[in-house]
């Protein structure tokens, strides 16, 4: 999809799927939960890059606050 240097800053669920290698469904039922950092724009959902990798910094195994 894309190499991570071409990622766009504001992602879609098709795209971030294909980064975190997760199933679609699984992205969209995270982003309902809240348990992604997600925000919507109309009915679809969006991603802004840089929140996204911070928040999978901050649930990386190790992490002092995981």
């Amino acid at each position: 999809m894309f190499a991570e240097s071409e990622l766009p800053t504001i992602m879609t669920v098709r795209e971030v799927a294909g980064y975190l290698r997760m199933h679609e469904m699984t992205i969209y039922r995270m982003a309902r939960q809240g348990d992604i950092p997600a925000y919507k724009v109309g009915n679809r959902w969006r991603f802004n890059r840089t929140r996204l990798e911070d928040w999978l910094r901050e649930h990386e195994v190790g992490h002092p606050e995981a």
